[in-house]
């Protein structure tokens, strides 16, 4: 590998990241050693204002690829576009994949022409699937699926492929809301799979097959005020369903998708981020995955597409994780 930078000032060293966070610092210039993947080049800012006008790998001038970087300030702030560094603390951060071929197909597969150079973070939004180990006693194919990294992707938001939004955090107690949820939601099962043991999760919903779809039922809300301000609070006007998933310690939800979604009458209260997502318990050392986009922020309430996107939830804790699930008619509907 090869990396040049022309600047208005001469850059004395730079690094670069790998997905695992391991760093590595750049001779610019030269040739160099690097297992093929995703890496993340960082300019820090070294005393003096800097400006680059070109960003070349192995011999190939990047282009307009180099307006995906972004400037993080001192402050932490985020520049888009920003193809220089200016404060103390500062850092220009860059994707770029070691195979020039993916790096530019992956560039062009997310953005539209016509965007570069505007503030991506405007119109897109920014992931980066990151790996992880998790324990060796989940099957293969899972352990497999949280320690690939599928590097960044920008998506665009109004895509029926965005895989989540932030949805406001309810201002109601999550003990009072667990226990009217555990009243309001009399249908239940149990998903189980006799050859992967650990494949088991729990399911109590307002739904009698424990699914989001037409009809909308008609719920009495009297005595459920936690429930009641919820909905207000996150835009809902008329639910499909609410459910409530239970994964104990050690289990896990299989790889999938849930596009089951498209031949359901209620498939239009689906289509894209309308599922609202909330962990009810702590969420620490429980993961949930969508390919391509990498693990979900769960510490806060979501909006999130599971019809579109392979996914898996592992809990790696020692208690139980309950999550709030609900979709249906909100309000801008």
């Amino acid at each position: 590998m090869k990396i040049e930078i022309v600047s208005s000032e001469k850059i004395e060293k730079c690094f670069i990241k790998d997905t695992s966070g391991r760093i590595s610092y750049v001779d610019l210039g030269k040739d160099f050693p690097l297992v093929e993947g995703w890496y993340e080049l960082n300019i820090e800012y070294d005393g003096v204002k800097n400006e680059f006008s070109k960003i070349i790998l192995n011999d190939v001038d990047l282009g307009e690829v180099v307006y995906t970087g972004y400037y993080q300030d001192g402050q932490g702030k985020i520049h888009q576009p920003a193809t220089a560094v200016w404060d103390e603390g500062g850092c220009f951060k860059l994707w770029f994949h070691t195979n020039l071929g993916v790096l530019f197909e992956r560039t062009m597969s997310c953005l539209r022409n016509g965007d570069y150079g505007k503030n991506l973070f405007t119109d897109y939004q920014f992931t980066c699937d990151l790996p992880i180990d998790i324990d060796k006693k989940y099957p293969k194919n899972i352990r497999d699926f949280f320690s690939h990294s599928d590097g960044p992707y920008w998506w665009y938001k109004k895509s029926k492929s965005l895989p989540y939004t932030e949805a406001p955090l309810p201002q109601v107690s999550k003990t009072d809301l667990i226990q009217e949820l555990n009243n309001l939601c009399t249908h239940s099962k149990t998903v189980k799979n006799k050859d992967f043991p650990d494949q088991e999760y729990d399911i109590k919903s307002t739904h009698p097959r424990c699914i989001f779809d037409l009809p909308f039922p008609e719920l009495d809300l009297d005595g459920f005020p936690n429930i009641a301000k919820l909905l207000n609070d996150i835009g809902m006007e008329k639910p499909l369903s609410i459910g409530v998933n239970s994964l104990a310690p050690g289990k896990y939800f299989h790889m999938h998708r849930d596009d089951d979604a498209y031949r359901r009458k209620g498939y239009q209260y689906l289509r894209g981020c309308k599922v609202f997502y909330w962990v009810l318990t702590d969420p620490s050392n429980v993961h949930f995955k969508f390919a391509k986009c990498g693990l979900l922020p769960i510490h806060k309430p979501l909006f999130v597409n599971p019809t579109e996107h392979v996914h898996s939830v592992v809990n790696q804790s020692e208690k139980t994780r309950i999550v709030l699930n609900i979709a249906g008619k909100y309000f801008e509907n």
